[in-house]
């Protein structure tokens, strides 16, 4: 029973990524109301001389619409200062913002961000009617392609 209850998630998770693609881009006329940055660390890589690596995700927030706020890279992150009046284009069902504007000049554009929803939404959607399925011996871990 939770085996078909976990196929569930994973078809109903596929369906609404692929939905998301589907869906017409909501466009918004958006206000930049601040900046937070937040690093995460870890000790066990050795990425750096040190022993330690950090990674640094970007979020801006914004006002006068429903998105709240956009993940975005370093570059963008410097751009846009708070109170800057922007046009983002999100998707409507997971609010994933896919080009950011700024008087008409494009800031930020994920130009792939459509492939790897169908993609992903294609493998969730697999896993949830048997396609693609881990095996359950302890002989052979991974996943397998059945067809049929």
């Amino acid at each position: 029973m939770l085996k078909f209850l976990i196929r569930c998630v994973f078809f109903i998770a596929g369906v609404a990524l692929i939905l998301d693609v589907l869906l017409p881009i909501r466009t918004e006329q958006l206000r930049v109301d601040q900046h937070t940055s937040q690093t995460q660390t870890d000790q066990r890589s050795t990425r750096s001389g040190d022993g330690r690596w950090a990674d640094t995700s970007y979020k801006i927030h914004l006002i006068g619409g429903t998105l709240s706020s956009c993940s975005v890279g370093y570059s963008v992150y410097a751009m846009l200062r708070d109170g800057d009046s922007i046009e983002v284009q999100s998707t409507k069902i997971f609010q994933m913002c896919t080009r950011i504007m700024r008087e008409g000049e494009q800031i930020d554009h994920y130009k792939h961000w459509k492939w790897f929803a169908l993609l992903g939404g294609a493998m969730l959607i697999a896993v949830g009617i048997g396609w693609l399925k881990g095996d359950d011996d302890g002989d052979n871990n991974g996943i397998s392609i059945r067809f049929g």
